[in-house]
């Protein structure tokens, strides 16, 4: 599914761009009034001048003191600006100005040029023929955190998931729009093949001045394609730009690509202050396996300063008609987004299918937050089948919540209710209802004391199998004792780990009988010691200096065993074997379950620093946990072992150049003398646009898998994309995408064809096309949120610098 609302590029995106090409015309147009006014208020000496008037020419005349003419190269300058013509002729007593051919305006990097310009002064009152308008300064586009306390935009970076652009072009029945991700426009969007110094030019067939804040441009149209490249253009019959609401209108927009018109719109309205504006977004396209060619039309609802809304239509030939929505609010103290999606006959499935995610956060005084988040589908397969993303096709718990929170300097204290709707009908996990947690800390003069509590109780789903339920309570005190030095540190921790359960249904096996106890407590002292020391020294490697650390660290636990084979697991698992895990005092996730523990944990880490830069050029690290006494605590199905060792682990980080990078880990087991996990990563990135990402993923019985991603330039302006990412385990891919970038300079095309492996159903297919109009327009449905989330390191020709995107261009 071709989430639209608002990761999507619309005609207002392209629009958005388009409207920094008008801004420019606004202001050369202003610069025109601008500049006459100042000559006409010069000639009459004004008690308060704005600037120096100069006026430069091969000749000067007065007549009567009421006629001004400059004929040959005439000039008018002040305040780094400049009105050219053949001639220049002002009339003081009628107010008129008049300059005849050759007529140009320049403005800090921008020009107007045209065969006259006739003005009434002192009304603003006047017309310039055939103009036209050229940019070769780079333009940047408004500060986004102008208006961070009533803006919805500033905002969702952040505290609404980024979704929408920060500033908006909207059409009323129909536009273009291309994200901007945060770059400067004019310098993200340069074409290689283009001359560095024009980033945009357009022209009108007739510019009339309609007062002081009214400009009117008559069959215009504007491109970023160097003069004499007429690949695309944004035309309109008539665009209106009033400097006083900061907004404009066009009437009969569209875009024409190698003389094709695209996305056709009889009204264009818009804002060039970072301001939103209601209207339709420019429908996305594409196709997919499972719900075949599909469209999707928003629109835009700017509600007020701190609401707005999205409503889409989304029609797919294998499905029928869904109806999408989507609400952000933003208060001072509170923030939320609504969703849903509803199709109300699906013809596959001949049923209404719908998708519900509603969430909000709200912040009180004295350190007081709540919240919820519900999300809900109204099946089993609706990710699987009108979906895309990898990301929610392998989602198979829809959590449903709400929690309320208090914290200060020392005290922590949190609410939650947590429900799941589980769509493969096997992995329920339980509910809690409630959960409440406090959590205090506080450092003393040498000492620091801790308490972490909790209460709990959880619950299942009518349709999960009979196992227990029930509440479960513990509290853990703990008081700790840092000693910290330059050269290292030791921290000794004593605690006592109380547990009470009271369940329903706990039945278990106990010496070969079937016993039933809903009451269980559980309590067990812990003592831990955690030391480490650091050494440095200065190396010399191939004429380079680093600067060499060795640093060991020892952790010793002891815990007395408990047996906890009666109790039931709610929310504990094992953890991962990890240099974070090999100095914890739990090998368990969750509370359900505490190790008996009289071991030790030793580790090694070494590090090369180069001195020039600082950077950290290697680093490894190898450890290993030695157990004293048997390890008696287990999950259930978990046979009890008698290692005197946890197997080795071992980590590798190499930053070799700025072009190749290496991350290992690996597990191994001095029992089996097999490998049970390890993680390999490889990273070539020689140039921007050059990348080669390699990823191999092992655990023992569970996983193994391949991922290969990249970027290469392929010469004549293109570029190739693609990941594979394939499980040796099953022998089957689990995604893969292919695709082609074409980069002509001021307009770029993307194709990606997609294959995702879903988790509720069968592969789906999907293909993305877009094209990008020299970042003014965009039409399609955009790949570049999918590129980059699959192919790390991922740019976009526009992202890369001109110098290499030249390079390929020229290949």
């Amino acid at each position: 599914m071709h989430k639209p609302l608002y990761n999507q590029p619309p005609f207002s995106y392209s629009a958005k761009y388009c409207l920094i090409a008008f801004c420019a015309t606004l202001f050369l147009i202003e610069s025109a009034v601008s500049y006459a006014e100042t000559l006409s208020l010069s000639l009459e000496n004004p008690p308060e001048p704005t600037g120096t008037l100069e006026v430069e020419s091969d000749t000067l005349e007065m007549h009567f003191d009421r006629l001004m003419r400059a004929t040959g190269n005439a000039v008018l300058k002040q305040d780094g600006q400049s009105i050219h013509g053949d001639s220049i002729d002002y009339d003081m007593q009628n107010d008129e100005l008049h300059v005849l051919g050759n007529a140009r305006i320049d403005l800090d990097g921008a020009h107007i040029t045209g065969p006259e310009i006739r003005m009434r002064l002192s009304e603003s009152l006047g017309e310039m023929p055939n103009a036209s308008i050229s940019l070769d300064k780079k333009v940047t586009p408004p500060n986004k955190d102008a208006a961070k306390s009533n803006s919805l935009d500033t905002y969702s970076q952040s505290a609404l998931m980024g979704s929408k652009s920060d500033s908006k072009l909207y059409s009323g029945s129909g536009g273009v729009n291309s994200p901007s991700n945060g770059k400067n426009l004019a310098g993200d969007i340069a074409a290689p093949i283009s001359s560095p110094q024009v980033l945009s030019r357009g022209d009108a067939e007739m510019v009339l001045f309609e007062g002081p804040d009214k400009k009117r441009l008559k069959n215009t149209r504007f491109t970023t394609c160097d003069a004499g490249v007429d690949d695309w253009y944004i035309k309109a019959h008539e665009i209106t730009l009033n400097s006083y609401t900061q907004s404009g209108v066009a009437k009969n927009a569209y875009i024409e690509f190698k003389g094709i018109p695209l996305l056709y719109s009889p009204y264009l309205s818009f804002s060039f202050s970072d301001q939103r504006e209601s209207g339709l977004l420019a429908p996305t396209l594409g196709s997919t396996t499972q719900s075949g060619f599909e469209v999707t039309v928003p629109y835009y609802w700017n509600i007020s300063p701190d609401k707005d809304a999205t409503l889409a239509t989304r029609y797919m030939s294998k499905r029928g008609l869904q109806l999408q929505g989507e609400f952000r609010y933003l208060g001072e103290s509170y923030s939320g987004i609504d969703s849903a999606e509803y199709l109300n006959n699906d013809q596959q499935t001949d049923r209404s299918r719908y998708y519900v995610n509603l969430a909000h956060s709200q912040s009180f005084s004295n350190g007081w937050s709540a919240g919820y988040g519900l999300e809900k589908v109204s099946d089993n397969q609706y990710f699987s089948e009108l979906s895309t993303s990898i990301i929610s096709t392998s989602r198979v718990n829809l959590p449903q919540t709400a929690h309320v929170n208090y914290s200060d300097e020392v005290w922590r204290l949190s609410g939650l209710v947590q429900k799941y709707q589980t769509l493969d009908e096997r992995s329920y996990p339980y509910q809690r209802l409630p959960q409440i947690d406090l959590i205090g800390n506080k450092d003393w003069d040498s000492f620091t004391t801790n308490l972490t509590s909790q209460f709990a109780y959880f619950d299942r789903d009518p349709k999960a199998t009979l196992a227990a339920t029930g509440g479960r309570a513990f509290a853990y005190p703990s008081i700790s004792v840092p000693l910290l030095k330059p050269y290292g540190f030791i921290t000794s921790k004593l605690g006592v780990h109380a547990t009470s359960y009271s369940l329903n249904n706990n039945n278990f096996t106990l010496n070969g009988s079937s016993v039933n106890n809903n009451n269980v407590t559980r309590t067990l002292p812990i003592f831990s010691v955690d030391s480490g020391l650091y050494f440095e020294r200065e190396v010399n490697i191939v004429k380079n200096n680093y600067t060499q650390t060795i640093e060991p660290r020892m952790y010793y636990v002891h815990i007395p065993y408990n047996n906890q084979s009666q109790l039931p697991v709610f929310d504990t698992g094992l953890a991962d074997l990890n240099y974070s895990t090999l100095f914890s005092e739990n090998q368990f996730t969750g509370n359900d379950r505490i190790n008996n523990a009289n071991q030790l944990s030793l580790a090694l880490t070494t590090r090369m620093i180069d001195n020039d830069s600082g950077d950290e050029r290697v680093s490894a690290t190898i450890g290993q946990r030695f157990y004293f006494t048997d390890q008696k605590v287990v999950l259930p199905g978990v046979l009890t072992t008698k290692r005197n060792t946890s197997d080795i682990i071992g980590s590798l980080t190499a930053r070799l150049s700025s072009k190749l990078n290496l991350d290992t880990f690996l597990q191994y087991s001095p029992d089996t003398s097999n490998i049970t996990r390890s993680n390999l990563s490889a990273r070539y990135n020689p140039e921007p646009g050059k990348l080669l990402n390699f990823g191999y993923r092992y655990t023992q019985n569970l996983l193994d898998q391949l991922d290969i991603s990249g970027q290469w330039p392929l010469g004549k302006g293109w570029y190739g994309v693609g990941r594979w990412n394939y499980s040796l385990r099953e022998r089957r891919p689990i995604e893969g995408l292919a695709g082609l970038e074409y980069d002509a300079g001021c307009w770029q095309t993307r194709t990606v064809v997609q294959h995702v492996t879903t988790a509720t159903a069968q592969a789906n297919y999907a293909i993305f096309f877009q094209l990008e109009l020299g970042g003014l327009a965009s039409v399609g449905s955009n790949p570049l949120t999918l590129l980059k989330r699959d192919i790390p390191g991922f740019r976009s020709s526009t992202e890369i610098p001109d110098t290499y995107r030249q390079q390929n261009y020229n290949q």
